[in-house]
């Protein structure tokens, strides 16, 4: 088995493609900032001018219906115009999450540029670049943020020892496939052996009484 990086190295790796997801991702990370902030003030304004335009809801229009149809309407108005703030609730919170859900998807997707990756490869252990290596897969497309990430997070998880686990098997298996295997003629000729060696007479314990 190889040589595995010490813990230290590995921490030391961590940090250094720690920080350089934090550089990619600091610009989408203000914007999402003000985006959310830009949907907070919105929402509380809106809802606050809901509620303030329930308060000052007027059911005199009503008169045609009668007394009692008013006086029903004034007694459910707050929790009608609640009803209304809360609709509004969730139409601004199902539309930031379905925006921040497709930013973090964009931002997975974003390629490593190669300036980033020629600085930050020579500073990692060989080991580290190994996982970055099995992270990239297929390398069908460019390497990519998410890629970046997955690596932090599998070298978190020992994806180092369990690559070394991988090659050690891999070399047993291949030594055992690799062996001489018997030949089936071998079996034949023993056979042959067995059917020329002469018998011995097979013994017939005696029997008492007429022949049949």
């Amino acid at each position: 088995m190889m040589n595995l990086t010490s813990p230290a190295s590995v921490r030391q790796d961590c940090r250094l493609i720690g920080q350089t997801l934090l550089k990619l991702a600091l610009p989408r990370l203000v914007l999402r900032a003000i985006v959310i902030a830009v949907a907070i003030v919105a929402w509380y304004l809106v809802a606050s001018w809901i509620l303030d335009f329930g308060k000052r809801m007027n059911y005199d229009f009503l008169h045609t219906l009668g007394q009692p149809t008013q006086d029903m309407a004034q007694r459910i108005n707050p929790y009608l115009w609640w009803v209304v703030a809360g609709i509004w609730t969730l139409i601004v919170f199902f539309s930031v999450r379905a925006w921040f859900y497709a930013s973090l998807a964009s931002g997975a997707a974003t390629p490593v540029g190669t300036d980033t990756l020629a600085e930050l490869a020579p500073n990692l252990s060989e080991e580290s670049l190994g996982v970055l290596r099995w992270t990239w897969g297929d390398r069908q497309e460019p390497f990519t943020v998410g890629d970046l990430r997955r690596s932090l997070s599998e070298l978190r998880h020992n994806r180092i020892g369990k690559i070394d686990m991988v090659a050690e098997q891999a070399r047993i298996l291949e030594a055992s496939a690799n062996r001489p295997s018997r030949d089936p003629r071998d079996d034949g000729r023993r056979d042959d052996r067995r059917t020329d060696t002469p018998r011995e007479p097979r013994y017939v314990e005696p029997r008492i009484g007429p022949a049949r």
